[in-house]
């Protein structure tokens, strides 16, 4: 019989830390990701700029098909700074029925050099919550493969 050969307690074998690795990788890049995805979300969302709001009325719903089913955006008829009256679809999309229902008054933001870029103002908000949301949870992602990555010893030169 060969001699047992007794290893720390305190090393796990290499594979584990392969594993480890790995596990670091498939958390730390779609985490990188997200954050990406976040920022462009916010940069679209946060005001910049010369910004306008003005009120306007759904005048009617877009239906727009989803992944598997339909949902609907609000189409919003306002008047600009400059005495246009503008009718634009809301970038917000709800499954089922929309947001808003027809006829009903809302606030619209929109930047004063292109009135067309308007969204109605409480998509807006929907957009920062969830940009912010998607920025602190890929954050954290990274936060943690960063460390799964950082657990792994270095193997001697």
């Amino acid at each position: 019989m060969a001699p047992m050969v007794a290893t720390p307690a305190s090393s796990p074998p290499s594979s584990l830390w392969r594993i480890l690795g790995l596990l670091g990788w498939f958390v730390l890049l779609p985490s990188a990701l997200t954050v990406l995805g976040a920022a462009w979300l916010l940069g679209g969302s946060l005001p910049g700029g010369d910004m306008r709001t003005a009120p306007g009325r759904v005048v009617g719903h877009e239906t727009t098909n989803l992944h598997r089913s339909v949902g609907e955006k609000s189409v919003v008829e306002f008047a600009a700074h400059d005495g246009r009256t503008l009718r634009v679809v809301d970038s917000l999309v709800r499954q089922g029925a929309a947001v808003h229902k027809v006829g009903e008054a809302v606030t619209v933001r929109y930047p004063a050099q292109d009135p067309l870029q308007a969204e109605i103002g409480g998509s807006s908000i929907v957009k920062r919550v969830l940009g912010w949301a998607l920025l602190l949870c890929g954050g954290l992602g990274m936060l943690a493969g960063w460390l799964l990555l950082r657990l792994r010893p270095v193997s001697p030169a």
